[in-house]
């Protein structure tokens, strides 16, 4: 330790006599005999030893660092906290939220009561690893499905053209990680906190991918967003995410995540021309036409793109050990309805809900999996037996349709977008609050999909309706502005099916009468929808619903009919 640091440990030294056996006082301490007790030996560290502590900046950002390395000083007096040194910027901290490495283990202190107003502590052995950042900013995060065998870390970047950059790759295995490195001096946090290292997943796989500055792949991000502003690209009002260049045959969309950007344009020749212009302003890899991304599987051929999330699924079997298990034709049971079940048999809440975290996720490319997924999310925070047997019953019918996906087929240069719309009355048995379900489609692809538990208590089949069409009519808006803002042409009325006479006659309807004044105000809005024109609604057979699928758990006969019609089909081997 530096030397203007004698005083810190001079003053923990007397804080360790006191509490020391001393020969004059025979087997008692200088503190048993002042204070009448025993004193608390459990907080004490090692003198110089790092310390984790918890960065408390209010509104941080999902990639920032949750904590910094510190060296330990001993404690403070007059309050319940530790006294720290932060070697960045040169300062004395005291904090209370600090982590310690042990014995290759992580313990948590934190401040508790105690009769001479020092501190006290609370050392839990079973820290949640998604808390803990480890040395050097790097993220600990654990994934809910295995994370892949390598991780890529890139260091710097050229900051203009002329610069040259230098960048290194690290190669580590989770199977081999050991838990952080340990520092004894000053210097060796000097010597590793130089930069904060980010991680990127291997999964993370894109047509083009920039490698910014590790410090914030936010402040990356925004870089690549000036940048296309100022390569005449305009933000999408409706979707802030998208940016679009051009009309007609020679615009070009991109879409940007994080710092990872998809390109896609009729004109091949200016898709080549964007790239050596973002190549020039940035440090990038082109990573050719896109067939992965987050997780989907991405296959383009001449008239149709198909996606799916087999590989995903695979994984989800595996890690929860279901790889094995026998596969079944629907993933809930016909006419199942799942409660509070209070007097039930408690199961562990927490492996249920990383399965649930899981299957949400698979939900970009399975729509017939929405409604028994979040049925089952209502119930994560004191799941049982009966909860425990739908998620396995989940398990079982994703086992048998692993290879299943969505199928989006070349259609007609004019874009006509419909929708449908159903719900399901009192289908929760605590609340007795209905479900909406709707889907929408471009020409005859499935663009998007929801099922989603109703705000209020409906008082009738119509009044469940009516509140689902209207949810639907504000998501169908929406669509057919973003559609407009895309492709340049003039928007279009969305047809929206509903198969109930009386919410279409009450959508309709401009009387105020005894049915409807009850309603929420907000739910008459799709009135003004269909007088404007926006909305068409028009009357469909239950039989033809496809958004039924959405609203309850269906017999494996239908089930395959819904599923049909919703365009997830088995793609593997690729059907026609």
């Amino acid at each position: 330790m530096p030397a203007r640091f004698w005083g810190e440990a001079v003053r923990h030294a007397v804080y360790l006599l006191n509490r020391l056996p001393t020969k004059a006082l025979g087997d008692h301490t200088p503190f048993e005999a002042w204070m009448g007790r025993k004193p608390h030996l459990a907080h004490l560290r090692v003198f110089g030893c790092v310390a984790y502590v918890k960065n408390t900046t209010p509104h941080l950002k999902k990639l920032d660092g949750r904590s910094s390395p510190m060296v330990y000083l001993g404690v403070e007096e007059g309050c319940k906290a530790h006294r720290l040194f932060d070697p960045r910027h040169g300062k004395l901290q005291v904090s209370r939220d600090v982590v310690f490495q042990e014995n290759s283990e992580w313990t948590w202190t934190a401040g508790a009561d105690h009769e001479e107003n020092l501190p006290e502590f609370m050392v839990e052995d079973a820290l949640d690893t998604d808390e803990v950042i480890v040395v050097a900013d790097i993220e600990a995060g654990i994934e809910d499905v295995a994370p892949p065998a390598t991780a890529v870390v890139p260091m710097t970047r050229a900051s203009s053209p002329s610069t040259s950059s230098s960048s290194t790759h690290t190669t580590t295995s989770p199977d081999s990680h050991e838990g952080p490195v340990r520092f004894r001096f000053i210097a060796d946090i000097y010597a590793n906190t130089e930069k904060v290292v980010g991680i990127d997943e291997e999964e993370n796989e894109v047509m083009l991918m920039m490698s910014e500055e590790p410090t914030c792949y936010q402040e990356g991000a925004t870089k690549a967003c000036w940048s296309l502003v100022e390569f005449g690209f305009k933000k999408c009002i409706q979707e802030h995410a998208v940016y679009t260049r051009g009309e007609g045959e020679a615009s070009i969309l991109v879409g940007v995540y994080v710092d990872d950007l998809i390109v896609t344009g009729s004109s091949t020749g200016r898709i080549n021309k964007f790239k050596q212009q973002m190549m020039i302003e940035f440090e990038m890899s082109d990573l050719g036409l896109l067939s992965y991304y987050l997780g989907i599987e991405v296959e383009q051929q001449k008239s149709r793109i198909l996606l799916r999330q087999s590989t995903y699924a695979k994984k989800i079997l595996s890690q929860f050990k279901m790889a094995d298990c026998n596969a079944t034709k629907h993933p809930m049971e016909p006419k199942t309805q799942l409660h509070k079940d209070l007097e039930g048999t408690p199961v562990d809440a927490t492996e249920c809900r990383r399965v649930i975290g899981c299957l949400r996720y698979l939900l970009h490319t399975r729509p017939d999996l929405s409604y028994p997924v979040r049925m089952a999310s209502r119930y994560m925070e004191r799941p049982t037996t009966m909860h425990h047997k739908v998620v396995k019953q989940i398990l079982r019918y994703l086992k048998g349709t692993i290879h299943f996906g969505l199928t989006y087929i070349k259609g007609p240069q004019e874009i006509s977008i419909f929708g449908y719309s159903d719900s399901d009355l009192a289908d929760d048995l605590d609340g007795r609050k209905s479900t909406s379900g709707m889907t929408f489609y471009f020409n005859e692809s499935l663009v998007s999909w929801n099922s989603q538990k109703q705000k209020t208590v409906a008082l009738s089949s119509c009044e469940a309706e009516f509140m689902a069409a209207t949810t639907a009519a504000c998501h169908a808006l929406w669509l057919r502005s973003l559609t407009s803002e895309l492709t340049g042409e003039k928007s279009k009325p969305v047809t929206l099916f509903v198969d109930n006479k009386s919410a279409i006659t009450l959508m309709k309807n401009r009387v105020f009468h005894g049915r409807s004044k009850h309603i929420d105000t907000r739910f008459h809005f799709i009135r003004e929808c269909v007088e404007n024109g926006q909305i068409v609604v028009e009357f469909i057979n239950t039989g033809e619903q496809r958004a039924d699928v959405l609203t309850k758990a269906l017999s494996g006969v239908k089930l395959a009919v819904m599923r049909q019609l919703l365009g997830a089909r088995d793609l593997e081997p690729c059907q026609n």
